[in-house]
């Protein structure tokens, strides 16, 4: 995989602002529950690929704390 360790994890910040977007929307009522559920969903597999590619570099994402 050629995505620097940089590279990937500003692709992942980009992609936990969304889901709080999205969470922002329901909290203000713009989305109901369900339709955030669905939109968050097409961030979830994006954010194991990130995980996985990021734990290949030795940094594993489930242990951070930020």
């Amino acid at each position: 995989m050629k995505d620097t360790v940089e590279e990937l994890e500003s692709e992942l910040q980009i992609v936990y602002l969304n889901i709080d977007n999205i969470a922002a929307r329901v909290a203000n009522k713009e989305l109901d529950a369900y339709e955030g559920f669905l939109e968050s969903q097409k961030y979830k597999d994006r954010i194991v690929e990130i995980g996985y590619a990021l734990k290949e570099k030795g940094i594993d994402i489930t242990t951070r704390v930020e």
